[in-house]
């Protein structure tokens, strides 16, 4: 059985990867080091490519039979790197992303702990207080024979499912939680698998993207500096993003450039939109500029769009705790009191004692 493989071991590697490269050390020598001084899925992956490595196999050639665990992306991101002859600067903006990443992950965590331990403790005292007071209430209302008022009907009804299936609302926050320390495996990176609905909370899906342009950006510059075709880079680039829309957008400026048609590119293959390319940098692809002015102006997109998703990513950690808090913590707490308080005071007005 295999071990979960986590974003933080993921950039344990990348990093370790990535200092072996640039002191020239050889690879299978270090990733076995790594691996004698880990533990986990981190050992296990380390001593892997090593061996790997040893029988003659490139980098990656072992980290393709790792594709279970690793994310294509990742893989992607060395095969252009490699290409590009600038592996090391591949994976520092690969570790900077996703630090970027786990920082936001972890920052999300401790703004739903308070909430989510209001809603258990919520539910906890609904079922043992409301529960019973609301049948008491009803029957009163019974005793007095007076009408009872819909919503009393559907609170009755809610606190008679809990009383029978109580533990299925447990069942879900364990599941929950369950869920969301998955979400902290290696896929993240392209959130992908279980980490795909954290792109439901506002704004991280924008996050990514600014940070897929300047990761496009910056490793096609690599491959333009390295004299690699355009269309050829434009695919690997694309692929690495690890977005199926800028991947499809990729292949159909590839194909267009070596069409010729880069001069009508708007014509030939339609608008921004079904591009799928940021306004900026599709303009910086289609400019016709030399390879040494599209690599400085490629550069300059991506620490463009890599300061908008590092000040979007800041602004969201500072604003989601309040918002969670409030929207999360405040809801449950006025839905729990309407629900003690409320058929009490519907009571006390149908017996004229308020």
């Amino acid at each position: 059985m295999t071990s979960a493989f986590s974003i933080e071991q993921l950039i344990a590697l990348n990093d370790e990867i990535g200092s072996l490269v640039r002191g020239g050390v050889p690879l299978e020598l270090g990733l076995n080091e790594l691996g004698g001084d880990s533990s986990g899925a981190l050992q296990e992956i380390s001593q892997a490519l090593a061996a790997r490595m040893e029988s003659g196999a490139t980098l990656a050639e072992a980290l393709e039979a790792e594709d279970r665990r690793l994310p294509v992306t990742y893989r992607t991101v060395v095969e252009a790197g490699i290409r590009a002859g600038r592996l090391p600067a591949a994976l520092e903006a690969i570790s900077n992303y996703a630090r970027e990443l786990v920082d936001l992950r972890r920052r999300i965590t401790l703004a739903l702990l308070y909430p989510f331990i209001v809603l258990v403790l919520a539910y906890l005292l609904f079922g043992v207080f409301v529960v019973q007071m609301v049948r008491r209430v009803r029957e009163t209302y019974e005793d007095f024979r007076f009408p009872l008022h819909w919503s009393l009907k559907m609170l009755s009804a809610v606190t008679e499912w809990i009383a029978q299936w109580w533990w299925v609302p447990l069942l879900g926050f364990a599941a929950v939680v369950a869920w969301w320390i998955t979400t902290g495996g290696a896929r993240m990176l392209t959130f992908g698998g279980a980490a795909r609905p954290l792109l439901l909370v506002p704004y991280v899906g924008r996050i990514s993207r600014y940070f897929q342009y300047a990761n496009f950006a910056d490793l096609l510059a690599l491959m333009v500096e390295q004299q690699v075709p355009l269309p050829e880079g434009l695919r690997l680039t694309a692929a690495a993003t690890g977005d199926a829309r800028l991947r499809r957008s990729g292949i159909r400026l590839a194909e267009s450039i070596e069409r010729g048609e880069l001069q009508n590119l708007d014509e030939s293959i339609g608008s921004r939109r079904r591009l799928g390319f940021p306004p900026f940098l599709l303009w910086v692809l289609t400019c016709g500029q030399t390879s040494e002015r599209l690599a400085k102006l490629l550069r300059h997109a991506a620490s463009i769009y890599r300061r908008q998703g590092v000040n979007l990513s800041h602004w969201l950690k500072m604003v989601f705790p309040a918002v969670a808090a409030v929207v999360i913590g405040g809801g449950v707490t006025i839905l729990y009191a309407l629900s003690l308080f409320g058929p009490m005071a519907q009571l006390w007005n149908d017996l004229g004692l308020d």
